[in-house]
């Protein structure tokens, strides 16, 4: 898969190339934890030539700073006073992974304010970041997902083990304990309700897992090298000590250098496995209403090599840590230059009333509605 036109862009063309002003969002006003996360992300993202970046980002307190860079912030404000004082800005760039920042913020600044949002709109990430709504939207179009249940306190389980329990609004596997036998049902409940009002308890997938990434170009979709994570029987699962080094007070420190679960890019799978799970990202792609790129988690069964969908991730930092940007440069391809070609496409937006709701369209496939 290649992203084309920026790629092929002249080195004497982009003195001349116009800036393009990115507001970077960042931040979280949910927890520390999810603030540090997206910090750590939000460093790392890319400058191509041909962009000014400039940085929005809002604190567990509820207060925003502004600045060119993430080391020179101002002072805090409040969103009132944060607003006015945004300077023009073409499109958002989100590095934010709490369920506000994943939804509310991007609804914020593409349909308040009027900014384009790269990524998924605000109504495609509300479904994706529930992992329940996610299952019953994309099994509707012939992706497999395994067996589960919902949970909500006081409610009757009526799974049987093996199971993994997970929080249906939670990221990087916070709260998700795999359940060999009863005697742990109990503490797995414990742990997932600490964290949300509802739990998924699914099947226990034996086999590989994959992470796929789905990238748009000019309204095609192509998917690149996938990521194995060379799950084992001592550690069947990605745990969050796979994905975060966590500091003393339990917040993200950085990525670990050495999970017990490591990830291989590209992925060692056939051609008949590789389109198998690239037509089942595609199809949940198109089916949760995605736009620019989107990402997913999948375990091949053991014994069938079906695909089972786990869930949906739609986001993308645009640095080298970030899972799309390393599935990118296996497949050879510059990131500067694909990132640049994202934004300026998402800068190229238009949004347009369309009975109750916005269109978001190409300045060219605009028309009256």
């Amino acid at each position: 898969m290649k992203l084309g036109k920026i790629s092929q862009t002249q080195p004497s063309s982009l003195s001349t190339m116009p800036v393009l002003q990115v507001l970077h969002l960042a931040g979280s006003l949910v927890s520390d934890f999810y603030y540090n996360l997206s910090i750590i992300y939000a460093k790392e993202v890319v400058q191509p030539v041909g962009v000014s970046s400039y940085y929005a980002v809002v604190n567990p307190d509820s207060l925003w700073q502004l600045g060119t860079s993430l080391d020179s912030l101002s002072e805090k404000m409040s969103l009132q006073d944060m607003i006015p004082r945004l300077p023009q800005i073409d499109v958002v760039v989100p590095h934010m992974f709490c369920f506000p920042g994943m939804t509310s913020f991007r609804a914020l600044f593409e349909d308040i304010i009027g900014i384009p949002v790269v990524g998924s709109p605000s109504h495609c990430t509300a479904l994706a970041t529930n992992k329940a709504q996610t299952r019953s939207i994309v099994s509707a179009s012939d992706v497999l997902v395994a067996k589960a249940q919902q949970l909500r306190a006081g409610d009757k389980l009526t799974m049987q083990p093996p199971f993994v329990v997970k929080p249906t609004s939670e990221d990087n596997s916070l709260g998700v304990t795999l359940v060999w036998d009863e005697s742990q049902i109990e503490g797995a409940l414990k742990v997932g309700f600490e964290l949300d009002e509802t739990l998924l308890v699914e099947d226990y997938i034996p086999g590989r897992e994959f992470r796929v990434a789905v990238v748009e170009d000019e309204g095609k979709l192509s998917v690149l090298p996938m990521i194995e994570y060379l799950v084992t029987e001592e550690h069947p699962i990605r745990t969050v000590h796979d994905k975060l080094e966590l500091k003393s007070d339990g917040t993200p420190g950085k990525q670990p250098e050495k999970p017990e679960v490591k990830p291989v890019c590209p992925a060692n799978v056939t051609p008949e496995l590789f389109k198998k799970l690239a037509d089942a990202a595609k199809k949940a792609h198109v089916a949760l209403g995605c736009r620019d790129y989107s990402l997913y988690d999948f375990r091949v069964h053991a014994e069938t090599n079906e695909p089972y969908l786990l869930e949906a991730g739609l986001f993308w930092s645009f640095g080298k840590i970030s899972m799309i940007s390393r599935m990118l440069q296996a497949d050879g391809q510059n990131l500067e230059d694909v990132a640049l070609q994202l934004w300026s496409a998402a800068a190229g937006r238009t949004r347009v009333a369309c009975s109750s709701l916005f269109k978001y369209s190409t300045s060219q496939q605009v028309t009256k509605v």
